[in-house]
């Protein structure tokens, strides 16, 4: 039977293990479930196509999901510059993204979108 289902990877970025890796978004009526995280390499990032995914809308984990599979963290920091995810693993108020290298001061994110295009 066919699921309809429609899930994306997109590619995070974590500061602490230095590596980028995938997490799994699921469409649901309150917006994307991420629910999973692996790590990949880049060569299988690019090749999978994971380096195109667009999300735009509300994001919010799942009960279950494990955390970033380097420092564990549950969230994600989403760059004002560049729209690409990093780990929320730090208490300090600016921010330097792992992708881009822009730094900013962290606020909320209203649901711009998130930018897995360019370069893995």
């Amino acid at each position: 039977m066919y699921s309809e289902i429609e899930a994306k990877v997109a590619l995070a970025h974590c500061r602490e293990g230095k590596k980028g890796y995938g997490v799994r978004f699921e469409k649901t009526s309150l917006g994307w479930k991420y629910d999973w995280a692996f790590k990949l390499s880049a060569d299988r990032a690019k090749s999978e196509g994971y380096g195109s995914t667009k999300i735009v809308g509300t994001i919010y984990p799942d009960g279950e999901y494990p955390g970033c599979p380097y420092c564990k963290a549950k969230s994600f920091i989403v760059c004002g510059s560049c729209g690409k995810l990093n780990c929320n693993n730090t208490d300090e108020k600016v921010f330097t993204c792992g992708w881009c290298g822009a730094k900013g001061e962290l606020i909320d994110y209203e649901g711009d979108g998130i930018n897995s295009s360019a370069d893995v």
